[in-house]
């Protein structure tokens, strides 16, 4: 990559987002970032433009993008919970991901990161893994020059999320005592939204030569952890 690097990043209000802009925002390859979603962020910096756009709409995401933006992070996610139906869920975690990519990539992006999920699967029988399965291969249709797609198990927050969600809170602390117990090496051990937001930007800027790389949710915590 060459030295500062724009960036456009969608889903930046999320857990994982908020932690993985702030990594890019330290980042030294990073010049400009614009940030893309349906508010506009807290977060003031010299390189940050936030900017509010309907990511389902390719022409508005689109004109928001600079020309020769080479890096694109996508960090957009909801739950079938909190989203309210199987349609609402997909308008979000594939129609606005894939209308965000395609806006990107025509804007001159070479590099895309995903957020997925832990066993997403096109041809899962469960809809929530099979939708993220069916994002990821769409975008690999796409023609970037590389696509990353990270697949974290449990996302844990720290404490951080602004929605309530009730089986997360029973079942993280009931993970991460599990996996304290067998080791955290296992495919579906927590893995924190700060270490998956830094292997995103690692990720990013790294020098594969992978044209579609899966990072599955046990490597994360290698690559996101402290020790780099």
């Amino acid at each position: 990559m060459t030295h500062h690097t724009n960036v456009v990043i969608a889903g930046a209000s999320g857990v994982v987002g908020r932690r993985a802009l702030h990594y890019l925002l330290e980042f030294d390859d990073v010049g400009g970032v614009v940030a893309l979603g349906r508010r506009t962020l807290p977060t003031q910096h010299h390189q940050l433009v936030s900017r509010v756009v309907d990511l389902r709409n390719k022409t508005a995401t689109a004109a928001e993008i600079a020309d020769g933006t080479a890096v694109a992070i996508c960090c957009l996610g909801t739950t079938l919970n909190t989203a309210g139906s199987k349609e609402a869920f997909r308008a979000v975690d594939h129609d606005a991901v894939v209308t965000f990519a395609e806006a990107a990539r025509e804007k001159g992006a070479q590099r895309f990161v995903l957020v997925s999920a832990v066993g997403a699967n096109p041809r899962a029988r469960n809809f929530y893994l099979r939708t993220k399965g069916e994002t990821e291969e769409a975008l690999a249709r796409l023609d970037f020059a590389q696509l990353t797609v990270l697949r974290p198990s449990f996302i844990d927050d720290q404490g951080a999320r602004e929605e309530y969600r009730p089986l997360e809170r029973v079942t993280l602390p009931i993970a991460r005592a599990v996996f304290a117990l067998i080791g955290t090496s296992r495919r579906y051990a927590p893995v924190s939204a700060d270490t998956i937001g830094k292997a995103v930007v690692r990720l990013a800027f790294d020098d594969t030569l992978e044209r579609v790389r899966v990072v599955e949710s046990e490597a994360l915590h290698a690559i996101g952890g402290d020790d780099k």
